[in-house]
């Protein structure tokens, strides 16, 4: 590609005083010819004009720091720093089966993420029955009952708030459906900002990618936080992307919703730094120096957002991020499991990755009548792909640093999103240009689709349907009264609106401080078997599964103790094998 051919030599005898010959050159629009002189001019003719060299570069000189002696892109395809000719625009016909196939690929995923049923998990309960909490605080003052704010993940004022409010219009449906339009942006997102870096086909194909992964279909469904913070990372994305060409700091949008995504979720500070070498590496082209000045400028703007957000903030909020995201407390998780899920949560996608950065610093893909990003020398190709691949890397770097792989299946979404444009290149590559082998391509997305449908069945199936639980308890509800709860978010978030299920009023198998009789502070196990000894709590409800050590000595605890008796025994039907709750009530 970009090397000017020659116009057809007239086959017929040679005529002194012809016309100029004209001929379309490849890539143009049908309109548009050039004119140039006859191919075979007599002796003496004026030489034929030479035309310049795309960007204004000789042969041997790199674009923006590439190798001397590449070979010069083309100028119709935006590999170079130029523009695209203006008749180089894609049809209407065209933008519009593109539209629709992305049309397809959102369908097809919100079905994957709506097929999936079960009552609500701990996590979804817990921010959904705090955001109710936080909105009767803000409106009308009542107490919190927690201290959300010490121990969340992201800000309580932020998602809970949106979460509840769906809540409160649709309950728990209303509230996932809020995280699968979400999801269903973050594809959008990933295909628009895509199709500006490598063209169309690539956008599309780093989508029906992305939308088939277990994080993608899984978050859809899951009335969390993290569906809120990938859409905003992927908006600040986009914006890096989109406003590369501007001579002006038009990233600095980008910088509020960044911050944003990090106070709804901490984690999500990890992945900013991606935003900003995204923004430089597709802005080296058209300028080094500002590509690289704006980008520090974009980091220096989150972090002085999110500096002056924790100062009006208050300490809670500082030791909330310290506890679980910056200095989180040591797991047991082997890194054998941790490989193996992270092998079947983005292997597949991952490898594809590696196979488009690989392509991407071989060959610029040919895009005709594409809008590209320029595409520049070699070394500029290698870092964006490097980039964009090493940062589905960093999820599954933090759980085999921490031991641990809690919310391990939905971290791995952010560094997924990421790397999806190289695994949508590699995917392109596979199929080859013109569809030479579509098949490999269909088989390659079957992988995908299959692993990501399996994981996020298993995952969403993992938990167990909580509807006999809550059945059973609320039968022995009491105003004032308290109860041992092993998982109790879930019980506080189906019977809140009743006088005796306040959350005051539930303690969970995790932690507990207890004065005994004697005015002794008891924690841990012994804290628990000191409150069954003394009556404390009016129920006890327990599988053996979530904490087995405090379950074991709280059994132990209740045959001994002649103040309770076995109430019900709850069995939890289904295709997995969950625990059943023992209920065991004060008599």
């Amino acid at each position: 590609m970009g090397a000017r051919e020659d116009p057809p030599r007239d086959r017929g005898p040679r005529r002194r005083g012809r016309a100029p010959t004209a001929y379309r050159r490849p890539g143009l629009h049908p309109d548009a010819e050039t004119v140039l002189f006859p191919a075979e001019a007599s002796v003496g003719a004026p030489p034929r004009p030479r035309e310049p060299h795309p960007g204004g570069l000789s042969p041997r000189e790199p674009a923006d720091g590439g190798e001397p002696g590449a070979r010069p892109p083309d100028p119709g395809h935006g590999a170079a720093g130029t523009a695209p000719h203006p008749a180089h625009r894609p049809g209407r016909r065209r933008a519009w089966i593109s539209r629709a196939v992305l049309l397809a690929i959102l369908c097809m995923q919100a079905v994957l993420s709506l097929r999936m049923h079960n009552s609500a998990f701990e996590d979804e309960a817990l921010y959904l029955y705090s955001g109710r909490l936080e909105v009767a605080h803000l409106l009308h003052g009542a107490p919190l009952q927690g201290n959300f704010a010490a121990y969340f993940s992201g800000a309580p004022v932020l998602y809970p708030v949106l979460g509840a409010a769906a809540n409160a219009a649709g309950g728990l449906a209303a509230a996932r459906a809020v995280s699968l339009a979400e999801m269903l942006a973050v594809t959008a997102l990933l295909y628009s900002l895509t199709r500006r870096l490598f063209g169309e086909r690539v956008g599309l194909c780093a989508a029906v990618l992305f939308a088939v992964t277990e994080p993608a279909i899984f978050l859809g469904n899951l009335a969390t936080y993290d569906a809120s913070a990938l859409f905003l990372l992927a908006v600040a994305a986009w914006i890096a992307v989109r406003s590369a060409p501007a001579r002006w700091p038009l990233v600095l949008l980008a910088a509020p919703v960044a911050a944003l995504a990090v106070a709804t979720k901490y984690a999500a500070l990890l992945y900013v730094p991606t935003v900003a070498l995204l923004y430089a590496l597709t802005a080296w082209p058209r300028g080094r120096r500002r590509a690289v000045a704006y980008a520090v400028l974009l980091v220096a703007a989150v972090a002085g957002l999110l500096d002056g957000a924790l100062r009006l903030a208050g300490p809670d909020y500082l030791r909330a991020i310290q506890g679980t995201t910056l200095a989180r407390a040591q797991g047991m998780t082997p890194a054998t499991t941790l490989l193996k899920e992270s092998l079947l949560w983005g292997g597949a996608l991952f490898a594809l990755a590696v196979v488009g950065t690989v392509a991407y610093a071989r060959r610029v893909p040919p895009e005709p009548g594409a809008q590209i990003a320029a595409a520049g020398g070699r070394l500029r190709r290698v870092s964006l792909g490097a980039v964009l691949t090493g940062t589905a890397l960093l999820a599954p770097a933090v759980q085999l640093h921490l031991h641990t792989d809690v919310s391990f299946q939905k971290h791995i979404g952010f560094g997924l999103f990421f790397a999806a444009p190289m695994a949508g290149v590699g995917l392109a590559r596979i199929i080859g240009d013109h569809f030479r082998r579509p098949q490999i391509g269909v088989a390659v997305w079957g992988v995908v689709l299959v692993l990501g449908m399996v994981q996020a069945s298993q995952l969403f199936s993992g938990w167990p349907d909580s509807r006999p639980l809550v059945g059973a308890l609320s039968s022995y509800l009491r105003p004032g009264a308290r109860y041992l709860v092993e998982v109790p978010e879930v019980p506080i978030y189906y019977l809140m609106g009743r006088p005796g299920a306040q959350p005051r009023q539930f303690t969970s198998t995790f932690v507990i401080a207890y004065t005994d009789s004697r005015g002794q502070m008891l924690t841990g196990p012994p804290g628990f078997v000191a409150a069954i000894r003394d009556g404390y709590f009016r129920v006890v409800a327990y599988n053996g599964a979530v904490t087995p050590a405090v379950d074991g000595a709280v059994a132990r605890a209740l045959q001994t103790s002649g103040s309770y008796r076995l109430a019900k025994i709850v069995l939890f039907p289904g295709p997995f094998a969950h625990a059943p709750y023992y209920i065991w009530v004060k008599r």
